[in-house]
């Protein structure tokens, strides 16, 4: 997945929750569980630069500290997402936001999120998680054997993940009852499933995929370090 951030190449970069795999470009890690029993990440917490522990409903950095924010997967972990947003503003001049969408979430069902998050025009509107779970972890093990279900799903990107690049003010965070998505409604499901990428993109896609699910974990790690990317 080609993550669509684009941090200054001057000025200091914050990562928040930056767990298992931090950006190559973030300066200052924060994250709240430095234990090696916390079951929401992936793998083995990375502690290679400046590290924080800190909560981020209330980061101890002072106003305008970082040019650039990174939070990649973290929103739909917030006990209070608004507030989470307004000290992403206070402490940062910009930054970048990732999530998995609704329909990610809801084949995915990671029991451990707390909302389910959509992209309305620059508006990222959460509404609470269903308790339902109604393919277990089906997904999960596609995702990560089925070489043709991993393509699929790359090359799918605005199905499966909410991206949102802010500056200054425009974060805008909304926390409302019920889901956004308009599913029986025609005109939106053929936008939804529109496709996003060429033919000669969609066959590099193809041919990496099927390398890249060939690989295990550990060489995957070794390739991101490589080439200097969140996720291979």
């Amino acid at each position: 997945m080609r993550q669509k951030l684009n941090p200054p190449a001057t000025g200091l970069v914050l990562e928040i929750g930056s767990g298992d795999n931090p950006h190559p470009r973030s300066n200052v890690l924060v994250d709240r569980y430095p234990g090696a029993d916390n079951r929401e990440r992936g793998g083995d917490l990375v502690v290679d630069r400046p590290f924080v522990v800190a909560d981020a409903h209330f980061l101890p950095f002072k106003d305008g500290a970082f040019a650039y924010a990174i939070c990649s997967h973290i929103l739909e972990h917030m006990d209070d997402p608004q507030q989470f947003a307004a000290e992403l503003r206070r402490v940062s001049a910009a930054g970048y936001i990732q999530s998995p969408s609704e329909i990610a979430e809801r084949l995915f069902h990671w029991s451990f999120h707390r909302w389910y998050v959509n992209l309305v025009g620059d508006t990222l509107v959460l509404h609470p998680r269903e308790s339902q779970e109604p393919f277990g972890e089906l997904f999960d093990y596609l995702y990560e054997y089925n070489p043709a279900y991993y393509f699929f799903q790359r090359s799918m990107p605005d199905l499966f993940w909410v991206e949102r690049e802010w500056r200054g003010a425009d974060l805008k965070v909304d926390v409302r009852d019920a889901s956004p998505l308009q599913l029986r409604d025609p005109v939106v499901l053929r936008e939804l499933v529109r496709p996003r990428l060429s033919l000669i993109q969609l066959i590099g896609l193809f041919i990496g995929s099927f390398i890249a699910r060939s690989l295990g974990v550990t060489a995957r790690r070794r390739l991101r370090r490589l080439f200097r990317r969140s996720y291979v």
